[in-house]
């Protein structure tokens, strides 16, 4: 019996709670409906509300324990010249609604001004703002690739696009010491005021390792004059270089090792000798030797 009336008053006591007023903060998603395909909003304004709302114990479970109600805004209610513009009443009204009548205490963002336009915006190229590099044992393989190489830029009221503006740039991307391939998001730094759509791209980098490989090159001498014969100990060199690993098999480079017979020092034995026509894929190119013994023959 004792249990039995236990129960019963806690029952009774859940009742009479429920039926309590309680304050409450919470945050309540924010939406704009009914905007014409012709319209653009230069700000897209706030995700989301934050709200004190004081209401009952069913009221209060709803939005604990529920899916919290969305607060819609009427594009087609609230635009005023060029700008959609709430008040804080409009906005505690809108709660209000949402949330089956609770009193609304303070709302934040208090009031919402966003300008837009029905221009249909400027397409402008898109310019990437990055400096990557990689580690001693890996190489960049080609250009970075965007996303999408072009935006669209929309400024309040169909503003003129500023004469000094031609592109768009990305904000600044800087990695340095970089091993491995990699994608990442960055977002596009449109003029003062406007939109740019859309706000963000993915910026691709190919990263692959080096590898080492080497070959023999006839050292070839140049600029001897008529009547004279210049001739290097050794006759070939070898070439060290380092190669991206997808390249490896296909990369057959035609370097070029050159003895200049203008620079020959008086009374040097050794002639500096001169690389050329080295592939940009190539990194780390460089000789098993910087000079090479010579004789003249007359």
């Amino acid at each position: 019996m004792f249990l039995i009336f236990l129960a019963v008053s806690t029952i009774l006591w859940f009742v009479m709670s429920l039926s309590d007023e309680e304050q409450y903060d919470t945050r309540l998603p924010l939406r704009i409906t009914h905007v014409p395909d012709s319209v653009t909003l230069i700000n897209p304004g706030p995700q989301s509300l934050s709200v004190s709302l004081t209401a009952h114990g069913t009221q209060m479970l709803k939005l604990q324990f529920g899916n919290k109600p969305t607060v819609n805004i009427d594009f087609r209610a609230y635009r005023n010249k060029g700008h959609l513009l709430l008040s804080a009443a409009d906005l505690k009204a809108l709660v209000r609604g949402a949330t089956d009548g609770s009193q609304v205490g303070v709302v934040f963002p208090d009031s919402i001004n966003l300008p837009y336009t029905t221009h249909p915006g400027y397409r402008l190229p898109l310019r990437l703002d990055s400096k990557v590099t990689t580690g001693p044992n890996a190489s960049i393989i080609g250009k970075p690739r965007l996303s999408t190489d072009s935006v669209r830029v929309f400024f309040p009221g169909g503003k003129s696009l500023p004469q000094n503006v031609r592109y768009v740039t990305t904000e600044p991307l800087r990695f340095t010491d970089v091993g491995a391939s990699f994608t990442r998001r960055v977002r596009v730094a449109g003029p003062p005021g406007s939109r740019v759509i859309p706000d963000s791209v993915d910026v691709s980098y190919e990263v692959e390792p080096l590898i080492i490989k080497q070959r023999k090159v006839v050292i070839e001498p140049v600029n001897v004059p008529a009547g004279v014969k210049l001739i290097t100990f050794p006759a070939q060199i070898d070439v060290y270089y380092m190669v991206p690993m997808s390249l490896y098999a296909t990369t057959n480079p035609r370097f070029r090792v050159q003895a200049d017979y203008r620079r020959i020092s008086h009374g040097a034995k050794k002639l500096r000798l001169h690389l050329s026509d080295v592939p940009d894929e190539l990194v780390n190119v460089h000789l098993s030797a910087d000079s090479a013994e010579y004789i003249i023959e007359r």
